[in-house]
């Protein structure tokens, strides 16, 4: 059983926060430069930690504190809502596209928006930073371990989560993900989270654009059959790499080329980007991993045994290699789980902080025990979805050898050695990669070499497709639109492949600051979409408009198909509506902040939630 403190939150809770607050009202520090100005204060004395503590961010990080401050402050009398900042990746001119027209419509209800283009690094840096200004503007990227709901909806919205960047703290929901955290009953589970999912939707936190697009993609059928549609993912994922292991050629080639925008970031897996996270798990193993209908299966763990709610059996699959010739033992798999509590802070420790201990309880057998900190719902979805498994011999004593401190990340690996299907062969940064079958392994690819080739751009990538240089192109960074898959069509050599998604394009307004801070503004602003713009217009038919607003679409196992509607498009709804909520328009057109004076605002403001639910975060200065 999780052990409660005082305040009624649970051990998971605690480690997301650090260590619990006591006062009842908590005061946080702000930046030293900005001297004697108010502190700033939280509804609830939990979430202290959060904010003070999570490194050079929030009040920590004089930025965030110049651009929160403002947005805290009551305004006065006459007083205009700000220009909303919005900020998007320099890849995604779908994005653009689609804000160029809502900017438009938000402009008829009297909002200015400022949509400014950044390179993707820098996105990235924004939004993780929490500087990313009024709306963080995301689409999903599907993983086998964020099938799991917990992915989404404790990362992206549960208020102790740094990853919650509209710093929602809705204590209800933040309850829900904490009892859905601790039930390893399935069914139980998912009543949870679904019930998560409805408060979600009624409190309005997120804005689904749409869902999707459709995974449309093309590849070489002429050179390759026995390719592998996976639900979500489509034929040509490294992130569900079974058409790569399955894939039989047609003719004497049995060199298989991807071809893709980017490749790795960085070769050592602990320290990993996007494409290290897909292809790393093609050269170590997960210990499980997900079929072509998401369910999941065992891989390198062959079994596993619930022992009690804390307390699962792994065991090891027989017979398994490292690429070095070693053989994989639990000593290999304990080691592993022992090093990742010690050393790692990324994104293995996402799931691995749960853990408690570890111990051989049948070398021979290849069984290893682990028990978690409290009882763990995501045992099977999550924590052996993304766990890998990391050769002793190579990694017991590198962070003394490399001088890297208590920091795995800083590790220079050129070489990766793991157990996986494929060995890491030849690599030129920034230009190719070889991965080289190895034929011992338990699902042993049919093909002997895979290539991971760049080509930056969408013309060159669909060039090298037509001309034959390549057979697929890396599905989780770029699908076909439908124009372009029309332009393929006519190839012989060439086979299209459409595959429903279970990904989104979403905004997330930062609910903490002003003007979001007022339900009735949010519930006007959510008619400002048109979302069929975005998937009739901008994705050329190849999406959906979203039928609720949730993370986990229609399709997802997860999914609660009894949610309210989206809001529609329909400004002069969104119009009557803050008119009644007692906002006016200036002589130019720009929307007025009700005075004041006015009594039902302040008190909206100050509840931020919609009535029923409880607030937990950052309180208006003064």
């Amino acid at each position: 059983m999780a052990r409660k403190f005082k305040n009624g939150i649970d051990r998971r809770a605690a480690l997301l926060l650090g260590a619990g607050a006591a006062a009842a009202v908590t005061k946080l520090g702000a930046a030293p430069a900005l001297g004697a100005e108010a502190p700033f204060t939280l509804a609830d004395p939990r979430y202290d930690e959060l904010y003070k503590r999570s490194g050079p961010y929030f009040t920590n990080d004089p930025e965030w504190v110049r651009w929160t401050r403002p947005r805290l402050t009551w305004p006065k009398a006459g007083e205009k809502v700000p220009e909303l900042t919005v900020y998007i990746a320099n890849i995604q001119s779908a994005w653009l596209d689609a804000w160029r027209k809502w900017a438009a419509d938000g402009a008829k209800l009297g909002l200015k928006y400022n949509v400014q283009q950044v390179s993707q690094a820098r996105w990235l840096d924004l939004i993780i930073s929490h500087k990313h200004g009024d709306i963080e503007v995301h689409s999903a990227i599907l993983r086998p371990e964020r099938v799991d709901p917990a992915e989404w909806l404790v990362s992206r919205a549960n208020g102790f989560d740094r990853r919650n960047y509209g710093e929602w703290a809705n204590a209800q929901y933040d309850a829900l993900m904490d009892a859905q955290a601790r039930e390893s009953d399935p069914a139980k589970r998912l009543k949870l989270v679904q019930d998560a999912q409805a408060v979600l939707a009624d409190d309005l936190y997120i804005a689904q654009y749409g869902w999707g697009p459709s995974i449309i993609e093309a590849y070489n059928s002429a050179a390759w059959d026995g390719v592998v549609q996976t639900r979500g993912f489509g034929v040509g994922s490294l992130n569900a790499f079974h058409t790569f292991i399955r894939a039989r050629p047609k003719t004497a080639r049995k060199k298989m080329v991807v071809g893709n925008f980017t490749l790795l970031e960085n070769t050592n897996i602990v320290a990993n980007g996007n494409n290290m996270r897909s292809i790393g798990c093609m050269v170590y193993d997960r210990l499980a991993y997900i079929d072509a209908n998401l369910k999941t299966i065992p891989w390198a763990a062959e079994s596993w045994t619930q022992v009690d709610a804390r307390t699962w059996d792994i065991k090891l699959r027989p017979g398994m290699s490292f690429h070095d010739g070693k053989p994989v033992t639990v000593e290999d798999l304990k080691f592993t789980f022992d090093y990742m509590m010690k050393w790692e802070r990324g994104n293995f420790w996402t799931t691995n902080q749960f853990l408690e201990s570890t111990a051989i309880r049948d070398a021979r057998g290849g069984i290893l025990r682990v028990v978690f900190k409290q009882p763990y719902a995501q045992f099977e979805s999550y924590f052996l979805q993304l766990n890998v498994i990391l050769p002793k011999h190579i990694w017991q004593n590198i962070m003394a050898e490399q001088g890297v401190g208590d920091d795995p990340r800083r590790l220079r690996i050129d070489r990766p050695i793991g157990s996986g299907p494929f060995k890491f062969g030849r690599y030129r940064k920034d230009a190719e990669l070889q991965l080289i079958a190895d034929k011992n392994h338990f699902s042993k690819p049919s093909i002997d070499e895979l290539w991971v080739v760049v080509t930056p751009t969408i013309d060159g990538l669909l060039g090298r497709l037509q001309s034959g240089e390549i057979d697929f192109i890396e599905s989780s960074e770029m699908r076909l639109t439908p124009s372009q898959a029309k332009q393929l069509e006519g190839l012989k050599h060439i086979s299209i492949v459409r595959t429903p998604d279970l990904n989104w394009l979403h905004g997330v307004p930062r609910i903490s600051n002003m003007p979001w801070r007022d339900y009735e503004f949010r519930r006007a602003w959510h008619h400002s979409f048109d979302r069929e713009f975005l998937s009739k217009v901008v994705w050329e038919g190849a999406g959906r408009p979203p039928k609720s607003n949730t993370f986990l679409v229609e399709g997802n196992p997860w999914n609660n198909p009894n949610l309210p509607p989206v809001p529609p498009f329909d400004l002069t709804r969104a119009r009557d509506i803050l008119k009644a909520a007692g906002y006016s328009w200036a002589a130019d057109g720009r929307l007025v902040y009700p005075p004041p004076t006015d009594a039902n605002f302040r008190r909206r403001v100050e509840q931020v939630t919609k009535t029923g639910y409880k607030w937990a975060g950052l309180k208006m200065l003064g």
